[in-house]
């Protein structure tokens, strides 16, 4: 009986994480997969009545809005990807080999912003640099040219909240370059600018390759961000909860267009919510995310991540 309590012992343990996993994990995700099958306005008592099997599904392959949606979730990633990092890399790379007093200052200055709750960079930046009156719009006027206020004109919206994105997350990014750069040895550095090398040639064609572990996950850091934001775009295109933006469905991503097809549904179009439909995008959420894993797992084995 002891030797049985005694094997038991490791698994004993693991209960209360099991446990923490099935309540905040596996069951939520199960319960949406399930609900994705069922038409819900999210009111009634039982949410699994109206069977509809794929057409939630089906739903999204004719709905232009969600497309739309996908394509900003993926220029979002896109950008966070390329832009981001290749400022981080360079200013990380600046700053390390630079050496220069206050270093670390401009480090702290720049992570600052990580630090920061998304819907107060995002409600600070809307308030005062994006709409009338705010910041662009004043300098516009004051030089005599058109009144000018981007989160105002669907064709620059989004492009506001990619640079709010890359502005609040590049710190992040730069601390942990930083952190990479400084497990290098410093004799291979020293021996490329002793050959001739500039910063650049230095950056792109030595630190880089032997720094490809660590952008590689940078990158898986800025997709698995990237797909599940949800909070800069709201706040930044929201005005209590209506705003003509986030009603037109321009700067909407995965999150938000699932936001407005549940629980904000009500606040554009009289009360009807589709829980079940917004369930479905929020299995597509999940779809893309599993896709990625699978890339990152093929990238772990290559690079030894």
């Amino acid at each position: 009986m002891t030797n049985k309590i005694n094997k038991l012992g490791p698994y004993i343990w693991i209960v209360p994480s099991l446990g923490m996993l099935v309540v905040f994990m596996f069951y939520p995700i199960g319960h949406t997969t399930a609900l994705s099958f069922f038409e819900w306005n999210g009111f009634g008592d039982s949410a699994f009545e109206k069977f509809v099997g794929l057409d939630n599904y089906r739903l999204t392959l004719d709905d232009k809005f969600f497309f739309n949606a996908f394509r900003n979730t993926l220029m979002f990633a896109g950008s966070m990807v390329t832009v981001e990092l290749f400022i981080a890399f360079v200013l990380a790379t600046f700053i390390f080999q630079g050496r220069f007093r206050g270093g670390s200052l401009l480090r702290g200055t720049i992570f600052f912003p990580s630090v920061l709750s998304a819907i107060v960079v995002g409600l600070v930046w809307r308030n005062t640099v994006f709409l009338r009156r705010g910041l662009i719009d004043t300098v516009t006027t004051t030089l005599g040219l058109p009144a000018f206020f981007p989160l105002g004109h669907m064709d620059w919206a989004f492009y506001m909240i990619i640079m709010v994105g890359i502005w609040q997350n590049i710190g992040f990014n730069l601390i942990i370059f930083y952190a990479g750069l400084q497990s290098m040895d410093e004799e291979v550095l020293e021996s490329a600018q002793i050959d001739g090398a500039n910063f650049w040639q230095v950056m792109f064609r030595v630190i880089a390759p032997l720094q490809i572990h660590v952008i590689l996950v940078n990158i898986i850091l800025n997709v698995v961000g990237s797909v599940k934001m949800f909070d800069l775009a709201y706040m930044l295109t929201s005005s209590k909860g209506r705003g003509p933006l986030q009603v037109a469905h321009v700067t909407d991503v995965f999150a938000t267009y699932m936001h407005f097809n549940s629980f904000g549904g009500a606040l554009a179009s009289g009360g009807h919510k589709k829980m079940g439909y917004a369930a479905a995008i929020a299995v597509v959420m999940m779809l893309v995310m599993l896709i990625f894993a699978v890339f990152r797992q093929g990238l772990r084995k290559r690079f030894d991540v």
